[in-house]
């Protein structure tokens, strides 16, 4: 909906800069949505690999995971666990692409890794336990990539909105806005040139007026002077 312009002239100027500001808009708003367009493509390529990462190690930590449940058993996992300590952190950085922010990377921080083969664990769980840690790490990549893409395309979704928005409604509805202003315009100065040239004629009506007068007078006294003539003779 367009709000109501000016009224005359200054309203077509009105209507012709918010026009012209809408026509910028629409071609910074389409110059971000191919950024955001590229960005999502190259995260999707990123998102695939980290995906493909992370089945990788879990599928290996899972392996390793049922070989010291075998060999070791289950009281030997839960006490590496226990050396192991408390859960690991996860710490993510942040980054702005167009005003989006987005996970840049995520860090994954747990104590030092203790000896669980001097521990009396075993191979099977020291190694379970290593592979289990890398399964972590790259599940923390892949996520921090995922709620990249996620918000990236959000934000295109949103940007194209918009950039259909204006040009399918905003700017066709300014330039009909438009259209009626300057086709009342041109009525208006087609009805002001036909009153002045009413008041032009009204002004010279007395004047043809006394000039008909006159010519008739002229022409009376004319014929008399050529009537008086013809007379004396």
């Amino acid at each position: 909906m367009v709000r109501r312009p000016p009224p005359g002239r200054a309203g077509r100027i009105w209507l012709e800069r918010r026009l012209e500001v809408a026509r910028r808009g629409v071609d910074v708003l389409d110059h971000k949505r191919q950024t955001l367009l590229r960005e999502q493509q190259r995260l999707a390529g990123r998102l695939a690999a980290t995906a493909a990462e992370w089945e990788r190690c879990a599928t290996a930590a899972r392996a390793w995971n049922d070989r010291a449940l075998a060999i070791a058993g289950a009281r030997r996992i839960r006490l590496g666990s226990l050396h192991r300590g408390g859960p690991a952190q996860v710490q993510i950085g942040w980054r702005k692409t167009l005003g989006t922010p987005l996970p840049a990377d995520a860090t994954v921080s747990e104590r030092p890794a203790l000896d669980l083969v001097a521990l009396g664990s075993g191979a099977s769980v020291a190694l379970s336990a290593r592979f289990h840690a890398e399964a972590v790490e790259a599940a923390a990549a892949h996520a921090a990539v995922r709620a990249s893409y996620e918000a990236i395309t959000a934000e295109l979704v949103v940007t194209t909105r918009r950039v259909r928005a204006i040009e399918r409604r905003w700017i066709p509805d300014h330039e009909e806005a438009l259209r009626r202003l300057e086709f009342a315009l041109e009525e208006r100065e087609l009805e002001d040139l036909v009153r002045a040239r009413w008041a032009l004629e009204r002004q010279d009506r007395p004047r043809r007026e006394a000039g008909e007068a006159s010519s008739v007078s002229a022409a009376a006294a004319t014929r008399g002077v050529e009537e008086a003539s013809r007379s004396g003779r």
